[in-house]
């Protein structure tokens, strides 16, 4: 038997979804390893391999395709914790990456801290060379003063470099050079140059990103070699893909090559499950929610189709790589509940994570968490923690929660639960609108894909505060950012600054250098192993108006030359997705082009979900029993009936208040919700009207 395997390490659980032959979808959990997460990978593999009855070897053999995301580089960059990190940069200009752009998160905090370089001043270090605005050199490269500069590099014992020199993005044989040079004199150094990583204009991004780069590629580095080379030790003999950023996959040597691409790794994997199953169920506009043990992750679906951004920030540092837009907040299961100086009850950012976790696991938490307040809610069943395979101790997550937030505050420990839970449904409910509001999207149009062990509990009550009135609860909701790897294509980014003006492009020109960089995009996929008949290259143009400090991404026709006549649709799709997002639009005035990216795409078998599953013949039949469930809407607890959502049948409905429980989530409808399964599988709730 065939198996398609996908496995994404979350900051609590590492989660694994396999599906086989005939498409039946086979979901596996185990605690994650923040140590050594790949102890934690092998760890749902040989779960998965036992309930299917074989030995390690003889499933990893029988893997058809092998997916993983990873938060490695992620951890590293949040954490601090990547290598010592220099940089070369032209003569001049060490000061780049400390001056940062002038933007401010808030303008009237004149003490707003920002986050140190990656590369402390006395590793960043001039080297004689100039290149201008046109690419023509000023200045040749002085190779004395790169070789002095390694001597700095060697005696602090530097681990990875980054090189960023001015207008690299035009000329890149200094940079190339630089590298050699560096490869002489510091061998076994992880070296990035800008003119490979990010080659486009604007020096603080490039500079950012290259180093970002280089600061946690030698961690990831190790730790993808040493997991391929032990996978196919063990009997893996198809390819080991990562997830990267734009939501597709990519070779680990790529992957290595290209760390920044796999800063969101796990969670762009979502968002592309939640397009396969925008397309499944022939709805367009989903908000995808996912919320793990440590963060919650939020990202829109737009007729079908994913948002992507060409650069965002990570822990404070600027990363101008495609990536989907995803808004990311600390608020997970193991978010911890405090009480700041004015004596306000808040909940995260800061998380319990795995270890020690929350209160409940019983393996050393002394906060309460979320987790803790959804188990004295009578949201989660004790007796039935991960299918009950997790004791919990709820008596101690009492006593904690009543020593540390009840008895302060002034409250039962009910009530104390009850706030936990209302404030970390805010706090999710404003990340949703982030993605949806802010980007001139109206929620009240769009369903909510509730994916994330801990999100279901809490789905209803952010729908209800941002105007949506659907949840969509997938099969596979507690491992979804694992399924949707097994969805996604591999996709490989290419970017070429380049300056025009429409109307006044020069169209020769132009296409020349989008055959340029196609021929670059096509020649790295097939690198990938991808056939060329599978290979699609896409285009698409950074634009904005003449003077304006910021550009908008808009697709290009592809396959073809441009020509005259598509340059007024060209500018039209400018026009309106620049209304779309600043509410305004201005046809009269000239478009300008600052770039031109083309993601290389190379599809993939795609796993086929079966339908018609089975279950009881009665919705009766699969009521396990019924538990004292807070709702505050409804003055307090309530018994509700609890059913088992393996014997739930498609076409099967009820009204709310109801708790749905399987072996690695659970979902509350809550009051004033109705609930059906579709053929799929799936938990549609609709709010009553």
């Amino acid at each position: 038997m065939k198996f398609r395997v996908g496995v994404d390490t979350g900051g609590t659980f590492t989660d694994c979804v396999v599906i086989d032959e005939q498409g039946k979808i086979h979901t596996f959990k185990e605690l994650s390893t923040p140590k050594d997460p790949s102890v934690g990978l092998y760890n749902v593999i040989r779960k998965a391999a036992e309930s299917f009855g074989q030995s390690l070897k003889d499933f990893l053999a029988e893997m058809d395709f092998f997916a993983h995301g990873t938060t490695v580089a992620t951890n590293t960059l949040l954490t601090g914790t990547g290598a010592v990190t220099g940089i070369i940069v032209t003569e001049g200009f060490r000061d780049t990456l400390e001056m940062r752009r002038a933007h401010k998160e808030n303008i009237w905090d004149l003490f707003l801290p920002v986050p140190p370089p990656l590369v402390p001043r006395y590793l960043r270090l001039g080297v004689k060379e100039r290149v201008d605005y046109k690419g023509e050199v000023v200045t040749p490269l002085d190779e004395a003063s790169v070789r002095k500069a390694c001597e700095i590099l060697r005696k602090n014992d530097v681990k990875a470099l980054a090189v960023c020199t001015l207008f690299s993005y035009l000329r890149d044989d200094h940079e190339k050079r630089i590298r050699q040079i560096l490869e002489e004199e510091l061998p076994g150094t992880f070296i990035s140059i800008s003119s490979e990583v990010l080659p486009q204009i604007r020096e603080y991004e490039r500079s950012s990103t290259t180093v970002a780069n280089a600061y946690v590629g030698p961690k990831l580095t190790v730790y993808l070699q040493n997991l391929e080379e032990k996978l196919k030790d063990d009997g893996l003999s198809r390819a080991f893909y990562v997830t990267a950023s734009n939501g597709g996959v990519m070779t680990a040597d790529t992957a290595i090559r290209h760390a920044s691409a796999t800063l969101l790794s796990g969670p762009a994997a979502g968002a592309v499950g939640a397009v396969f199953f925008a397309e499944l169920l022939g709805r367009k506009n989903l908000i995808l929610m996912d919320m793990g043990g440590t963060s919650f992750d939020v990202s829109l679906i737009n007729n079908g189709s994913l948002t992507l951004s060409t650069e965002g920030e990570i822990a404070g540092y600027r990363v101008a790589k495609p990536m989907i837009d995803i808004n990311t907040i600390g608020a997970g299961g193991g978010s911890i509940a405090w009480i700041d100086k004015g004596g306000m009850l808040k909940v995260g950012p800061a998380s319990a994570g795995s270890d020690p976790g929350p209160v409940c696991y019983d393996l050393g938490g002394e906060a309460t968490t979320v987790t803790d307040a959804n188990l004295l809610l009578g949201y989660l069943n004790e007796d039935y923690f991960l299918g009950g395979e997790m004791k919990v101790n709820k008596a101690k997550a009492k006593a904690v929660t009543e020593e540390k937030i009840a008895r302060p505050l002034g409250l039962s420990v009910t009530d104390a639960a009850a706030g936990v839970f209302k404030i970390i449904n805010q706090n999710m409910a404003d990340a949703a609108k982030v993605v949806s509001v802010q980007r001139g999207h109206d929620p009240r149009e769009y369903c909510l894909v509730s994916a994330g062990g801990a999100c279901s509990i809490h789905a209803c009550k952010i729908a209800e505060e941002i105007g949506s009135t659907t949840v969509i609860v997938p099969r596979a909701a507690s491992v979804f950012c694992a399924l949707g790897m097994l969805e996604s294509d591999i996709k490989l980014d290419h970017v070429k600054t380049y300056h025009a003006t429409i109307p006044g492009i020069d169209l020769d020109d132009f296409n020349r250098v989008i055959r340029e960089v196609e021929e670059r995009a096509l020649k790295e996929l097939l690198q990938e192993g991808v056939e060329k008949e599978r290979a699609t290259l896409l285009r698409h143009l950074d634009m904005r108006y003449l003077g304006q400090h910021h550009e908008v991404t808009v697709d290009i026709p592809h396959g073809c030359e441009i020509e005259e006549k598509h340059l007024s649709g060209m500018a039209d799709a400018f026009h309106g997705a620049h209304e779309k997002l600043y509410t305004y639009a201005t046809p009269e005035n000239p478009v300008e082009i600052m770039g031109l990216r083309v993601t290389a795409v190379g599809s993939v078998d795609k796993a086929m979900i079966e339908e018609g599953i089975t279950g009881v013949s009665r919705l009766e039949e699969a009521k396990k029993g019924e538990r004292e469930v807070f709702f505050e809407e409804e003055g307090g607890f309530l018994s509700v009936p609890v059913y088992d959502r393996s014997k739930l049948l498609p076409g099967m409905k009820t009204k709310g208040p109801a708790v749905i429980e399987e072996r690695i989530t659970t979902v509350i409808v809550h009051p004033r919700w109705n609930m059906q399964v579709d053929t799929y599988g799936n938990i549609i709730m609709e709010a009553a009207q």
